[in-house]
């Protein structure tokens, strides 16, 4: 059986693909509010 371990190119990719995730979710969740918007440019 391989070993589960990630290799440096794997764990880039992981933690690129979370990356963009987490940023996505931010966008369209948080920025995306109209209440955010009007506490950011107070």
């Amino acid at each position: 059986m391989p070993s589960m371990s990630l290799t440096s190119p794997e764990l880039q990719a992981s933690l690129e693909f979370w990356f963009y995730r987490v940023g996505s979710y931010l966008v369209a969740n948080v920025l995306d509010d109209p209440a955010w918007l009007a506490l950011m440019f107070c």
